[in-house]
């Protein structure tokens, strides 16, 4: 059995219950109709259940169509909602005003069925296609975070592998010497290399631990945490890549004491992303990051700046688009940035480039205390 088709809902607000009775039957055949006859009620029936559509009146005891227009714009759950003005007062500076708060059309009475069922139907047709690029932007989003999340996991993947040599290398020196032991009999030096391999074992085990927490898909989870702690997580995954560039990075100004309330494993990804982005143009084995971080009433601060050459005034409008890259190469996915601006504002925060010049860039963004 096939679902029923959505029918589309349409909101009717006006204080005349003859006004209600006729908008109401020229629509009915097409759309699901539901009524206010006050301006507070309106406000509390878009709340329960978002409209598709709202044909709004102007003049209202207690609180008029535009008070109720702005507290729908003023909500950005409800901001979407096309609003159409219906007034009985045909004036070119009434409909100027209702349109510069956001309604979409005016429509004057007595009204004209024709009329009304066009301009509501347009205005439908407006919002399917726009919920529809909505969708198709978020998808798309999804799927860049997705292959640059791939992009920075083949890249730790690689790190970690050159550091899994070191201690894997151990393990088997030990295990060797064990062997050896094991023939003399010495069982003191058995006992010391066989804490030695557990130790090894330990530091590999962490390691392959990071790099599948970093590839797995989790839901958003904030927790308080310490920032110092999400910053030094990001520094682990990037330790090889930083040794091997030579890029030093200073975090002494960032109290051990600070925590924030984020999903550490999105943040640890801004601060992996915004490092990335800075060793891409750094000079080799004298490139500097500093870390800094701070608090005020409601929100911790963080600046990441950099030694390098700056950003072309060009690229600065640009930076936090998809496919922005520094590298010369261009074999950055050019998605960091980007994915950064992202994870913020799913945190409702902003980042911003604060400094760029000879000397350097500088990124700053908050992050909530509670």
């Amino acid at each position: 059995m096939s679902p029923t088709p959505y029918r589309m809902n349409v909101l009717i607000v006006d204080d005349m219950p003859t006004n209600i009775k006729i908008l109401g039957e020229t629509l009915r055949k097409e759309y699901d109709i539901s009524f206010a006859r006050s301006g507070s009620k309106a406000l509390e029936m878009v709340d329960d259940h978002c409209p598709d559509l709202i044909l709004l009146d102007i003049m209202m005891p207690g609180i008029d169509g535009y008070e109720v227009l702005r507290r729908i714009k003023d909500n950005p759950d409800h901001a979407h909602i096309p609003v159409i003005f219906i007034s009985a007062r045909d004036d070119e500076k009434d409909e100027t005003f209702g349109l510069e708060l956001g309604a979409v059309d005016y429509i004057t009475k007595p009204f004209r069925p024709a009329v009304v069922k066009a301009r509501v139907r347009t205005h439908m047709e407006l919002k399917m296609h726009r919920d529809r690029l909505n969708s198709l932007v978020h998808d798309r989003t999804r799927q860049l975070i997705h292959s640059d999340r791939l992009a920075t996991l083949g890249t730790l993947s690689a790190a970690i592998a050159h550091e899994v040599k070191n201690p894997l290398h151990y393990v088997v020196g030990n295990a060797e010497m064990i062997m050896d032991d094991i023939l003399g009999g010495n069982m003191v030096s058995i006992q010391q290399r066989a804490v030695n391999i557990v130790k090894g074992a330990q530091r590999i085990n962490a390691l392959t631990d990071r790099l599948k927490g970093y590839s797995k898909k989790r839901g958003r989870s904030n927790v308080l945490t310490p920032l110092r702690d999400i910053i030094d997580d990001a520094l682990e995954m990037l330790r090889y890549r930083l040794l091997k560039c030579g890029v030093e990075i200073n975090t002494s100004g960032v109290a051990k004491e600070l925590s924030v309330c984020c999903d550490p494993h999105q943040i640890s990804q801004v601060f992996v992303n915004l490092i990335n982005n800075s060793t891409e143009v750094l000079t080799t084995g004298s490139g500097a990051i500093v870390i800094r971080a701070g608090k005020t009433d409601d929100s911790a601060w963080v600046t990441l700046s950099d030694n390098g050459p700056g950003i072309p005034p060009d690229k600065i409008d640009t930076i936090f688009e998809p496919f922005f890259t520094e590298k010369a190469d261009d074999k950055g996915t050019g998605l960091g940035l980007f994915i950064t601006r992202h994870i913020l504002s799913r945190h409702g925060r902003e980042i911003h480039l604060t400094r760029t010049d000879a000397s350097g860039s500088e990124f700053t963004f908050t992050l909530p205390l509670n």
